[in-house]
């Protein structure tokens, strides 16, 4: 098992997801809708945040439930991107891009999730003294 969520190759491409969100939504066509902007921001925001928020839980259950809510986040940027796409503030070939780098972090995480239900650990020896 990882000592740190960074060391997960699922959290290096959420890293990198949420970073290639960032860039677009930082763009001026987003300004013209703050609302749509800020709900991909929070979203996506939620992401790494969930994923960290579980990663420091001891249980296999608590972890579980934080990476469904990331997975949940990494399904709503795609489709509020593809609404913005829809709108001509992103491009076929950006969106697909993203779909599909969100649909691989979905299917990471979805692995973790039944690895995790799985083991059902009670303590997964995150909080020794050692």
């Amino acid at each position: 098992m990882a000592d740190t969520l960074e060391e997960l190759p699922v959290y290096s491409k959420a890293h990198a997801f949420t970073l290639a969100v960032t860039a677009i939504i930082a763009r001026p066509e987003f300004g013209r809708n703050r609302k749509l902007r800020d709900q991909i921001a929070e979203a996506n925001e939620s992401i790494l945040a969930n994923m960290a928020e579980g990663f420091e839980h001891s249980t296999d259950a608590a972890l579980a439930n934080y990476l469904y809510t990331s997975k949940g986040s990494v399904a709503e940027v795609v489709a509020r991107l593809k609404g913005a796409q829809r709108r001509g503030w992103v491009t076929a070939a950006e969106w697909s891009q993203c779909a599909a780098l969100g649909g691989e972090i979905q299917r990471m995480l979805g692995g973790w999730i039944k690895y995790l239900k799985r083991c059902d650990w009670k303590d997964r020896g995150r909080f020794s003294d050692d």
